[in-house]
């Protein structure tokens, strides 16, 4: 699976999951995903270390 997703702080309202994930599904890219990760702004480094970790091959910020 090729996971991207979003960061920031708050992420919660962010629409961009579902717009992504709703392109991917439009074009038949069912082995990639888009998702919202919450990173709080005192811990910017977890932006960068923990996406790698999880198998994110791009985030937007």
């Amino acid at each position: 699976m090729n996971r991207v997703g979003v960061v920031g702080w708050p992420i919660e309202h962010s629409l961009s999951p579902v717009m992504h994930n709703a392109a991917f599904q439009a074009l038949g890219m069912e082995d990639w995903y888009y998702d919202a990760m919450a990173v709080p702004p005192d811990i910017p480094r977890h932006a960068v270390v923990e996406p790698k970790r999880h198998g994110y091959i791009g985030l937007n910020v």
